[in-house]
């Protein structure tokens, strides 16, 4: 199953959050996100959250949406909540859209989740898509020659990072922290990417 997660970030491209939306099996709005799918009439099946972000009317508005209340003082964030919620439910995906703008904050927060669930969390924006792989994950990526395609280590350095079909190719090499991985491009239509021991973001956008 896979769970379609909004956030209450900027949303910039409304196609590829439709597409997203509309191929979950559970849509999940976390607090104020559900400002978006009110503008693009998506509704959601969820809305979790301490439910301090939303307007008053959307707060009352008995549509049959299942509510889960949190109390504004908690240890987590509300997009945190729906990603464990997901993944409770026996979602084994889950694409958190409009994660990657507005509070600086929150899009950290959002990075960090993709890091603590390698390969099952991703952020898509548009065209590009941020996913982490740690050594148990080997990650397929496909799409046009040159589309860009970054490996940024997070926490600590990576190790015996080997890819294919990436213009600046690593066979068996210690990444560092450090911004040595960003802006390589795909060379081929199909390449893939795998480490040994780290966790590896792995950020792709596809040029159309």
């Amino acid at each position: 199953m896979k769970a379609c997660i909004w956030t209450n970030g900027e949303l910039n491209s409304t196609k590829k959050a439709r597409e997203e939306s509309a191929d979950a099996d559970i849509v999940i709005a976390a607090d104020g996100a559900v400002r978006h799918l009110g503008r693009l009439g998506i509704k959601p099946d969820v809305i979790i959250g301490d439910m301090d972000s939303i307007d008053d009317s959307l707060r009352d508005d008995d549509t049959g949406i299942e509510r889960i209340t949190y109390s504004p003082e908690k240890d987590k964030t509300d997009t945190e909540l729906a990603v464990e919620m997901a993944f409770e439910r026996g979602c084994s995906q889950v694409t958190l859209l409009a994660a990657a703008g507005g509070r600086m904050d929150h899009m950290l927060g959002n990075i960090i989740l993709t890091a603590k669930y390698p390969g099952r969390v991703a952020i898509i924006e548009g065209n590009a898509t941020l996913v982490a792989i740690d050594k148990s994950q080997k990650i397929r990526l496909h799409g046009a020659i040159g589309d860009r395609i970054s490996l940024i280590p997070f926490g600590n350095s990576v190790a015996d990072v080997m890819t294919a079909g990436l213009k600046y190719g690593m066979k068996k090499e210690g990444l560092p922290v450090c911004t040595k991985g960003i802006s390589n491009e795909l060379e081929c239509e199909n390449a893939c990417i795998c480490i040994s021991a780290g966790i590896l973001l792995v950020y792709s956008e596809h040029s159309q």
